[in-house]
């Protein structure tokens, strides 16, 4: 597994979070064939890869980073419990999850199903989430009635997500964070969000708070393709109440070699860019979104891959002063491969479900 290099190790230290919290924001879109009637879902696949295929010898899949534990399903509750194991031992507070709504199209109801088996894996694994609502997939299906299915998407939230234990809360009620606005415009937001009033802390993406309607109490910084430029000016100007800082380990997006439509800016991919956008996050924010945890596609990715192994968790995990090692990620990695090893044994399944769920709860 690879590590961090010791000249990054030492920038650490001068990186301690003080009682921020740091959540990553998560896909829930990932399918393989058992989960997706015999074809791999399009995010490993985008218009022409095939996971079957080994090239160089690993699985040929729309990313220019693998897995560590290949190409999985979101809905995997070995994955969820890897993923989240690995989360927990890096100091993460939680997970801020893209979610899709309810909308009956395209994959939107598999990811929805897949969040929602996520949501399950925070409660095993002790870990907060929230909400990132894709308002524009109204948009992207076509939807008649914008505002009636936003309504829909509000009461699922309140009525399924808002009164969990571990939802994450902000000024004392549920955070919900918007990829917008994209879809829904000014009033029609206050239309949209009324039934969840009081008691939301509604956010939009940054510098569009203006345009998310009476509720919006803050805004949510991203990656975008002047590197820090942006971040510099939004972090030192941009006056709201909830502020949320942005940390990434670059954009290396797999669109043009994968055949899809999507953004192709490239910023640097690795330690450097991590840690520069971490430190600003640590410095301006008290809250922290990684931008991602699992987007390969657009390769911001900071889940344990095959080409940089542990090293942004590891810089995680040294910064939240985090009780756990970098043994303890070999160790839950190791034990991910012993279950899909032993998968017909179950009494070596439970003890390996135990060994899990010792390490994940050790500190609480």
């Amino acid at each position: 597994m690879k590590t961090l290099p010791l000249s990054s190790i030492l920038l650490l230290y001068a990186l301690p979070t003080h009682g921020v919290e740091v959540f990553v924001h998560m896909m829930p879109w990932f399918e393989t064939k058992e989960t997706n009637n015999g074809t791999w879902g399009q995010h490993w696949t985008m218009a022409n890869r095939n996971p079957d295929n080994i090239v160089d010898g690993v699985p040929e899949i729309a990313s220019f980073y693998h897995p560590e534990i290949g190409p999985y399903a979101s809905s995997d509750p070995d994955v969820i419990d890897w993923q989240m194991g690995i989360m927990k031992a890096a100091g993460i507070s939680g997970i801020f999850l893209d979610w899709p709504g309810t909308t009956d199209a395209f994959d939107y109801p598999k990811n929805k199903e897949n969040a929602e088996a996520i949501i399950e894996g925070t409660k095993r694994n002790g870990l907060k989430f929230a909400v990132v609502y894709e308002d524009n997939n109204l948009n992207l299906a076509s939807v008649p009635d914008k505002i009636a299915q936003g309504v829909a998407d509000m009461e699922y939230l309140k009525s399924n997500y808002f009164a969990e234990d571990n939802y994450y809360r902000v000024k004392d009620a549920p955070l919900l964070l918007d990829f917008g606005p994209q879809a829904l415009h000014d009033n029609e937001w206050d239309q949209v969000l009324e039934p969840l009033e009081p008691g939301t802390t509604f956010v939009s993406l940054w510098n569009q708070g203006q345009q998310a309607g009476n509720f919006v109490e803050g805004e949510f910084a991203w990656v975008w393709a002047d590197y820090v430029d942006s971040l510099i000016v939004w972090y030192a100007n941009r006056n709201v109440s909830v502020k949320i800082g942005v940390t990434y380990p670059g954009f290396h997006a797999f669109y043009g070699e994968g055949g899809w439509p999507g953004p192709m800016f490239y910023i640097e991919y690795g330690v450097e860019t991590f840690t520069r956008t971490w430190e600003m996050a640590l410095n301006n924010t008290e809250i922290i979104q990684i931008c991602t945890w699992n987007d390969y596609g657009e390769g911001t990715v900071i889940e344990p891959t095959l080409e940089y192994g542990t090293q942004f968790v590891d810089i995680i995990q040294q910064s939240t002063g985090s009780q756990y090692t970098p043994e303890d990620f070999e160790e839950l990695t190791n034990i991910y491969f012993m279950k899909k090893k032993h998968v017909d044994n179950p009494s070596m399944l439970d003890r390996l479900r135990r060994q899990h769920h010792a390490i994940v709860r050790r500190f609480d």
